[in-house]
Protein backbone atom coordinates (compact mmCIF):
# COMPACT_ATOMS: atom_id res chain seq x y z
CA UNK A 1 0.00 0.00 0.00
CA UNK A 2 1.51 3.40 -1.03
CA UNK A 3 1.11 6.14 1.49
CA UNK A 4 0.27 9.58 -0.47
CA UNK A 5 1.54 12.28 1.23
CA UNK A 6 4.39 15.55 0.62
CA UNK A 7 7.92 14.96 1.57
CA UNK A 8 9.61 17.20 3.80
CA UNK A 9 11.71 18.21 1.03
CA UNK A 10 8.20 19.16 -0.97
CA UNK A 11 7.25 21.32 1.89
CA UNK A 12 10.23 22.90 2.61
CA UNK A 13 10.45 24.08 -1.01
CA UNK A 14 6.66 25.62 -0.97
CA UNK A 15 7.53 27.39 2.27
CA UNK A 16 10.50 29.00 0.85
CA UNK A 17 8.08 30.02 -2.10
CA UNK A 18 6.01 31.34 -0.63
CA UNK A 19 8.03 33.27 2.44
CA UNK A 20 9.90 34.74 -1.47
CA UNK A 21 6.15 35.70 -2.36
CA UNK A 22 5.55 37.44 0.77
CA UNK A 23 8.96 39.56 1.17
CA UNK A 24 8.69 41.36 -2.51
CA UNK A 25 4.70 41.81 -1.67
CA UNK A 26 4.56 43.53 1.50
CA UNK A 27 6.98 46.09 0.98
CA UNK A 28 4.62 46.92 -1.74
CA UNK A 29 1.41 46.90 0.20
CA UNK A 30 3.45 49.19 2.44
CA UNK A 31 4.40 52.03 -0.32
CA UNK A 32 0.33 51.83 -0.70
CA UNK A 33 -0.55 52.10 2.56
CA UNK A 34 2.11 55.71 2.82
CA UNK A 35 0.15 56.80 -0.57
CA UNK A 36 -3.73 55.95 0.77
CA UNK A 37 -2.03 58.05 4.02
CA UNK A 38 -0.83 60.99 2.35
CA UNK A 39 -4.12 61.47 0.31
CA UNK A 40 -6.22 61.16 3.52
CA UNK A 41 -3.82 64.37 4.90
CA UNK A 42 -4.85 66.47 2.03
CA UNK A 43 -8.47 65.32 2.17
CA UNK A 44 -8.12 66.17 6.44
CA UNK A 45 -6.19 69.32 5.82
CA UNK A 46 -8.28 71.06 3.42
CA UNK A 47 -11.30 70.40 5.68
CA UNK A 48 -9.67 71.70 8.42
CA UNK A 49 -8.42 74.77 6.28
CA UNK A 50 -12.00 75.57 5.36
CA UNK A 51 -13.50 75.49 9.66
CA UNK A 52 -10.59 77.47 9.91
CA UNK A 53 -11.70 80.21 7.20
CA UNK A 54 -14.90 79.86 8.38
CA UNK A 55 -13.80 80.39 11.78
CA UNK A 56 -11.76 84.12 10.34
CA UNK A 57 -15.16 85.40 8.88
CA UNK A 58 -17.04 84.52 11.72
CA UNK A 59 -15.12 85.73 14.60
CA UNK A 60 -14.20 89.04 13.45
CA UNK A 61 -10.78 88.34 11.28
CA UNK A 62 -9.58 86.42 14.10
CA UNK A 63 -8.02 82.78 13.36
CA UNK A 64 -8.66 80.55 16.51
CA UNK A 65 -5.53 79.65 18.71
CA UNK A 66 -5.46 75.95 18.44
CA UNK A 67 -7.77 73.31 16.29
CA UNK A 68 -9.99 72.77 19.01
CA UNK A 69 -11.63 75.89 18.85
CA UNK A 70 -13.47 74.78 16.02
CA UNK A 71 -15.80 72.88 18.49
CA UNK A 72 -15.92 74.77 21.17
CA UNK A 73 -16.73 78.08 19.98
CA UNK A 74 -20.45 78.10 19.98
CA UNK A 75 -20.83 77.53 16.23
CA UNK A 76 -19.18 73.79 15.08
CA UNK A 77 -16.93 74.49 12.37
CA UNK A 78 -16.71 70.56 11.74
CA UNK A 79 -17.61 66.98 13.53
CA UNK A 80 -14.95 66.17 15.42
CA UNK A 81 -10.96 66.89 14.76
CA UNK A 82 -9.52 64.36 12.24
CA UNK A 83 -6.57 62.26 13.22
CA UNK A 84 -3.03 62.59 12.08
CA UNK A 85 -2.41 58.73 9.96
CA UNK A 86 1.30 58.88 10.61
CA UNK A 87 0.65 59.16 13.93
CA UNK A 88 3.24 61.29 15.03
CA UNK A 89 3.85 62.47 18.46
CA UNK A 90 -0.04 63.80 18.71
CA UNK A 91 -2.85 62.83 17.31
CA UNK A 92 -4.31 65.32 15.71
CA UNK A 93 -2.38 67.30 13.19
CA UNK A 94 -0.42 70.28 14.09
CA UNK A 95 -1.73 73.93 13.74
CA UNK A 96 0.58 77.30 14.12
CA UNK A 97 -0.45 81.21 14.26
CA UNK A 98 2.14 82.91 13.19
CA UNK A 99 2.31 86.74 12.83
CA UNK A 100 4.59 88.71 9.66
CA UNK A 101 6.12 91.59 10.81
CA UNK A 102 6.37 94.46 10.77
CA UNK A 103 2.34 94.51 10.20
CA UNK A 104 1.56 91.78 12.24
CA UNK A 105 -0.96 90.10 9.94
CA UNK A 106 -1.88 86.39 11.24
CA UNK A 107 -0.81 83.57 9.32
CA UNK A 108 -1.32 79.99 10.35
CA UNK A 109 0.00 76.54 8.64
CA UNK A 110 -1.85 73.44 9.49
CA UNK A 111 0.16 70.27 8.61
CA UNK A 112 1.26 67.21 9.31
CA UNK A 113 4.96 65.76 9.44
CA UNK A 114 4.36 62.47 6.69
CA UNK A 115 5.47 59.41 6.14
CA UNK A 116 9.60 60.57 7.90
CA UNK A 117 7.12 62.15 10.84
CA UNK A 118 9.82 65.02 11.06
CA UNK A 119 8.65 68.14 10.29
CA UNK A 120 10.32 69.56 7.50
CA UNK A 121 9.51 73.38 7.56
CA UNK A 122 10.00 76.63 9.05
CA UNK A 123 8.82 80.19 9.34
CA UNK A 124 10.76 83.03 8.36
CA UNK A 125 9.75 85.95 10.54
CA UNK A 126 11.19 88.35 8.37
CA UNK A 127 9.78 87.74 5.07
CA UNK A 128 6.83 86.25 6.03
CA UNK A 129 6.92 82.92 4.31
CA UNK A 130 6.94 79.67 5.38
CA UNK A 131 10.01 77.86 4.08
CA UNK A 132 9.84 74.60 3.04
CA UNK A 133 12.86 71.84 2.67
CA UNK A 134 13.46 69.91 -0.63
CA UNK A 135 13.84 66.24 0.82
CA UNK A 136 10.17 67.54 2.71
CA UNK A 137 7.49 64.88 2.55
CA UNK A 138 5.03 67.15 5.03
CA UNK A 139 1.38 67.56 4.17
CA UNK A 140 0.69 71.33 4.73
CA UNK A 141 -1.44 74.47 4.00
CA UNK A 142 -0.86 77.98 4.97
CA UNK A 143 -2.16 81.07 4.23
CA UNK A 144 1.43 81.91 3.64
CA UNK A 145 3.65 82.41 0.97
CA UNK A 146 5.81 78.94 0.34
CA UNK A 147 9.31 79.07 -0.54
Amino acid sequence: MIKKAFTLIELLIVMTVLAILAGILVPSFRGYQNEAWLVKSEGDIGTLQMAVESYFRNHNNQYPDTLEELLTSGTRFIPRLPKDPFKTNRSNYGYEIVLRKPGNEPYYVIYSNGPNRIKNWDWNTRKGVVLLNEESDDVLFTNAIIE
